[in-house]
């Protein structure tokens, strides 16, 4: 399995589509627009779309014609996501409701100042759950795995109304080690990926949804490092306008002298983090946004 190139579909001149369309016509009509810019994806991304017909396909045992469908389906989930993200970013989260399971338990991190890593995944959508959660009154950080344009992360941040929300973006020269250190050493909340790792990072081989995958044992050895807690939590679109929160109880990740020893705690808690990415992903199977080989080749 191929590590990810931290490149996610879509180009600056998208974006800047999505932001005009929500600035002078509106949230639903963008989702109107949407229904033909998916299909376009639908026809011509074979690429991603090989990768998305092997998840419905063989990991889901959906028939063909259904496997076809929620490709489809799935494109305009993810365009779906993307404007809801611009609009609530722009300032827009009024238009949506939203309900929490587990936000006590994030409540708990900040409450007790012991900041902590919120371990996500490419699935629903995050960040806005980074932005409905500035009722917490702390400082969140979102880790992004991300190599697109520059101009695409200055057109996020133009939009960002809730300045509580700090992107950190990963670089290439490692520099964003620095402002993750920072943020950890002052007890502030950190959201990263667990499904994504780049070449040469430290991984485990676990099963996922029935087959072998890759998953990164980063999120928790930062964890050790800085003696924080971790928890798993997910922001899942319900409806048009609602998106349903799920937050785990925190737990600590042992540090260790023993290189053994540590070997085992993060192995133990990569296997906790994606067997609770499983049930989400279980109950919300279109939302989902994997456009890579994920899991390994046979």
């Amino acid at each position: 399995m191929p590590s990810w190139k931290g490149q996610s579909r879509g180009n600056v001149l998208g974006y800047k589509i999505f932001v005009f369309t929500l600035k002078y016509l509106g949230l639903y009509f963008a989702y109107f627009i949407l229904l033909f810019v998916a299909f376009y994806f639908f026809l011509f991304s074979r690429k991603s779309s090989k990768f998305t017909y092997h998840y419905f396909r063989h990991i889901l045992k959906y028939s063909w014609l259904k496997t076809k469908w929620n490709i489809y389906r799935n494109y305009f989930t993810f365009g779906q996501v993307l404007l809801d993200k611009f609009a609530i970013l722009g300032g827009l989260k009024g238009k949506f409701s939203y309900n929490f399971d587990g936000e006590h338990h994030l409540r708990s991190m900040v409450e007790n100042k012991t900041g902590g890593i919120i371990v996500n995944a490419h699935i629903g959508n995050f960040e806005i759950a980074g932005q409905l959660l500035e009722r917490l009154n702390s400082r969140i950080n979102v880790l992004m795995l991300d190599a697109e344009h520059q101009r695409i992360k200055n057109l996020v941040s133009d939009v960002l109304v809730n300045k509580d929300v700090n992107i950190i973006p990963i670089q290439s020269d490692y520099s964003h080690i620095i402002p993750i250190s920072d943020a950890l050493i002052n007890k502030e909340l950190i959201a990263m990926a667990g499904d994504r790792f780049i070449q040469e990072s430290k991984v485990f081989e676990v099963d996922f949804m029935g087959e072998k995958a890759l998953f990164p044992s980063g999120p928790f050895y930062l964890a050790a490092r800085f003696g924080v807690p971790v928890t798993f939590a997910f922001a899942m679109k319900e409806s048009k306008t609602h998106y349903h929160f799920y937050a785990t109880a925190p737990e600590m990740v042992k540090r260790y002298k023993n290189p053994e020893e540590q070997e085992q705690e993060l192995n133990k808690f990569v296997i906790k983090y994606v067997k609770e990415f499983e049930r989400i992903l279980k109950m919300y199977p279109l939302q989902w946004f994997n456009y890579y080989q994920f899991w390994k080749a046979e």
